[in-house]
């Protein structure tokens, strides 16, 4: 079992400060469409990032463990979040990834690599929204 620890600090209006042990502090705030400052992260933007940033840990894992060569990845993801009964929730995640192979004959394999890693991030899996990816191969 992993434990992973963070702090925070409220610091004025709808504002905090995010910690975590020797890495930098975040500035969080709560989003302008709920009255939040502009410029600041926002717990929905650290959701949305951190599956990003997940599924691209398993990826380059996945990649390297398959022996497929690439000159770069690059993502964009875009979450939704909705009003439901229950609250506000989010009902999806869609990432859109660029993988530039080193060999185009590789692309099957590199399509699978992606898709085992995001069938494998504990962040996407944890999730009751769908995590949807677009691939595009160069």
């Amino acid at each position: 079992m992993w434990n992973y620890k963070t702090s925070i600090e409220w610091t004025a209006n709808k504002q905090g400060t995010l910690q975590c042990a020797g890495k930098p502090d975040i500035e969080v705030a709560t989003p302008p469409e709920f009255g939040g400052p502009e410029g600041f992260w926002t717990p929905e933007d650290l959701l949305t990032g951190s599956v990003e940033s997940c599924i691209m840990a398993s990826a380059l894992f996945f990649l390297t463990r398959g022996k497929i060569g690439f000159h770069a990845y690059r993502s964009n993801a875009v979450s939704t979040m909705e009003k439901s009964p229950s609250g506000l929730i989010f009902n999806g995640i869609a990432l859109e990834i660029t993988l530039e192979l080193q060999d185009s004959g590789q692309a099957d394999a590199a399509r699978s690599a992606l898709m085992q890693a995001e069938k494998t991030c504990p962040l996407s899996g944890s999730l009751n929204c769908p995590v949807e990816l677009e691939i595009k191969l160069l």
